[in-house]
């Protein structure tokens, strides 16, 4: 998550009244997981304060060429977060999650029948290797 730092470090106007925070995760049995996900541990908490308003986003990188396609339940998580964020109740904190692949797209994309990779997007995985200089702005957008 260094390019997080890089992406801090040039937008300053994006973070001028806004506080960033990102914590690394606890392993498996210490860190917070989640059962409706496999047991998911993602490997990161960005936590985004904008007034009163708080996006905890799980963010975790990873390789996708074991991971069983779109409908693999880390994937779908983006969706999961959802329904937590609803049971939450509270209109100041939005849940998100992505997954920041470090697989190239071309290697997955026999998947789902070659999903795109803006469908792909759409699920909230991003890809850090051909992406470098956007998946950063394009996460904190999403969030938003």
């Amino acid at each position: 998550m260094l390019d997080l730092r890089k992406f801090y470090e040039h937008n300053p106007t994006f973070f001028a009244d806004r506080e960033l925070y990102l914590l690394r995760n606890m392993s498996r049995g210490r860190g917070i997981g989640f059962f409706e996900a496999g047991n998911f541990y993602p490997d990161f908490i960005l936590w985004l304060l904008d007034g009163n308003q708080q996006y905890v986003t799980f963010c975790d990188p990873k390789g996708l060429t074991h991971l069983s396609g779109s409908d693999d339940p880390k994937i779908r998580f983006y969706r999961t977060i959802k329904e937590i964020e609803t049971e939450l109740a509270d209109p100041n904190i939005v849940l998100n999650s992505f997954i920041i692949a470090n697989t190239p797209y071309q290697q997955v994309a026999w998947w789902d029948k070659g999903i795109s990779k803006a469908a792909l997007e759409k699920c909230n995985v991003l890809f850090q290797k051909e992406d470098k200089d956007t998946y950063i702005k394009k996460m904190l957008e999403a969030i938003k």
